[in-house]
């Protein structure tokens, strides 16, 4: 098998980010200097891509223009791979919604069913995620691609991939996807490969010293 054939997708959590302890979906929070440093950690792991794609949320768009601009490789911004928008809670530090505690740990639960005021139901959610990920399977073959978005996008990924039960609380909860962690899905090169899932959430070499 011709290696170079294969198609690589990198899934890059971004970092840490300058704020409190929050439901970031929209909100539009920057990495903090920690997150930057955990995200160029992270790069150094990985191959050298052929292409960047982000979401437009600062806190993954930022870095992938620099990376971008820093290796001269084409970058391509895809509104579809942006974090679920949280609704009325988006952004609000859990500090500040003591009073709503009942209903995030409902939704937290039983998020499809459970959806949080005026949030993204979390069936659109997914339906989004998955359809732009088909679509760029099929535009991007052959190529090694490095995809900078959120915990929750790559969640929606890999359901899709692993045919996961993605309407399910556990899901979320018992599958980690921490700051710039890193997940790689690869297809083969013949007709009809299936994606594999190489491994999921892989931390930053020596992140303890970050």
């Amino acid at each position: 098998m011709d290696l170079a054939k294969t198609t690589i997708f990198n899934l890059l959590r971004h970092g840490q980010v300058n704020g409190p302890a929050a439901l970031y979906g929209k909100t539009d929070i920057p990495l903090s200097e920690q997150g930057w440093r955990s995200m160029r950690a992270q790069i150094k792991q990985t191959s050298r891509p052929d292409i960047i794609i982000t979401s437009p949320r600062l806190r993954c768009v930022e870095f992938a223009k620099q990376m971008a601009t820093e290796l001269d490789i084409p970058l391509r911004i895809e509104d579809p791979l942006q974090e679920c928008h949280f609704g009325r809670y988006d952004g609000v530090p859990f500090d500040d919604l003591t009073d709503q505690w009942l209903a995030l740990s409902t939704f937290w639960d039983d998020p499809f069913h459970c959806t949080l005021p005026e949030a993204e139901t979390l069936d659109a959610f997914h339906r989004r995620v998955a359809h732009c990920w088909q679509r760029l399977g099929t535009e991007l073959q052959g190529q090694n691609c490095l995809l900078i978005c959120h915990g929750g996008v790559i969640r929606q990924i890999l359901a899709e991939v692993l045919s996961a039960d993605w309407q399910q609380g556990d899901w979320y909860s018992k599958l980690q996807v921490g700051y710039a962690s890193l997940t790689r899905i690869t297809v083969a090169e013949y007709a009809n490969a299936a994606p594999v899932v190489n491994f999921i959430a892989k931390p930053p070499f020596n992140e303890s010293a970050l």
